[in-house]
């Protein structure tokens, strides 16, 4: 209860900015851009992003819910500041407040250079068609965000070479953990680890299940929630998804180490071998652990299973809600 409070507290609260009325309006079919005179031409640059990411994500998400976003240009970190909740301009490039279909992103003078707008514009997109499509409430937060990483085709290129550097840094974030700390900002290193990794699982999960089935998967969230949606949709539990997602990381990680060809790639490749080892040496205590159920089984013992300590919702929160 108290993390949907907090997401719910980051996405749709915020203010306007104080000077507002200084603002014009650019009205098109699904955007009005609010922008000052100085930001004209990115206003119309934004228009035509809107209008071309909105026909994309329609055939993804079936929203009923066509009203237009309202797009606000902001030159100044006090505005961004005001209309994010206290959010960082130096961490962030934009933001979204799903329920008021509100998008805010930083005007060219406050942006860093190769900062990149249009997939800033199509990021905070997605997470008004999610809320509208109806799937916000019902995935993981760190879903939510790879998956607008993903249309926003953010990272495209660099994921790999990311996740290999996060591998071989030992900084890979635990499932558990990994929508503490997208929400809870610690360190601006942990913080952009977490969204890279979120759009590193939507990336396995799209190439595991193909695009139909997918697609499918992220649809039936309407209804149903992300584990069960997974299970009966993708054929994955929660932890075979997670255990075969880190699986498939040595591969990246080999990648990432021999497209760098750097002095450091003998270190990387000997932290590949650990990792290897590793994971071979947690496959061997998982089976010993199954041997042991099925002996607790043929004894009549009962035993919880990881998958139910993480499934979505946890328990407690299921309590709370009741």
């Amino acid at each position: 209860m108290l993390i949907s409070c907090i997401i719910a507290l980051l996405l749709y609260s915020g203010d306007l900015p104080d000077n507002q009325d200084s603002f014009q309006q650019l009205q098109g079919k699904h955007a009005t851009i609010h922008f000052l005179e100085t930001e004209k031409t990115e206003a119309e640059r934004a228009q035509s992003i809107i209008e071309s990411a909105w026909t994309e994500f329609s055939q993804y998400f079936p929203i009923e819910n066509e009203s237009p976003v309202q797009v606000w240009l902001v030159r100044t970190t006090e505005d961004f500041s005001k209309m994010s909740s206290g959010r960082s301009s130096f961490l962030y490039g934009g933001i979204a407040r799903p329920g008021s279909g509100i998008i805010v992103v930083k005007a060219p003078r406050l942006r860093k250079w190769g900062e990149d707008f249009a997939g800033t514009l199509r990021h905070e997109l997605v997470h008004v068609f999610l809320h509208r499509a109806g799937l916000d409430e019902r995935i993981p937060l760190w879903f939510n965000e790879g998956l607008a990483m993903f249309l926003a085709n953010e990272y495209y290129w660099s994921t790999g070479l990311r996740m290999s550097h996060i591998v071989i840094t030992n900084r890979l974030i635990d499932y558990r953990n990994l929508d503490r700390d997208l929400m809870l900002t610690t360190s601006p290193d942990t913080t952009s680890s977490a969204y890279v990794q979120s759009l590193s699982m939507v990336q396995y999960l799209y190439k595991k299940l193909g695009d139909k089935k997918f697609w499918e998967m992220v649809r039936e969230c309407k209804d149903k929630r992300f584990v069960q949606s997974l299970k009966e949709i993708g054929g994955l539990s929660l932890d075979e998804f997670w255990y075969g997602y880190r699986r498939s990381l040595w591969i990246i990680t080999l990648m990432g180490a021999l497209a760098t060809g750097s002095i450091f790639m003998p270190i990387a490749i000997l932290a590949i071998f650990v990792f290897l080892w590793i994971w071979r040496k947690n496959q061997q205590k998982m089976k010993k652990w199954e041997e042991e159920e099925a002996e607790d089984e043929l004894l009549g013992i009962r035993t919880i299973p990881w998958e139910h300590l993480t499934q979505e919702p946890y328990d407690w929160e299921l309590k709370d809600d009741e």
